[in-house]
């Protein structure tokens, strides 16, 4: 299955400097800049787009 990375525009890496280069990956929870490689770890709320993909990783097992 493919993960969806969203960019996150308008945004600096603190390690670099750079613009625009900020991806979001909600799947693993992960920020990471692809201009240095720097990544850091953050909490996403609710569902994510692989979620509204994927149905059954939703599912909660009461249905």
């Amino acid at each position: 299955m493919m993960r969806l990375a969203h960019i996150l525009d308008g945004l600096r890496c603190s390690g670099c400097g750079a613009l625009d280069v900020l991806w979001l990956d909600p799947v693993r929870g992960i920020v990471e800049c692809h201009e240095c490689g720097e990544k850091a770890a953050v909490m996403v709320d609710g569902l994510g787009p692989a979620d509204l993909l994927d149905p059954l990783s939703a599912w909660d097992g009461d249905r």
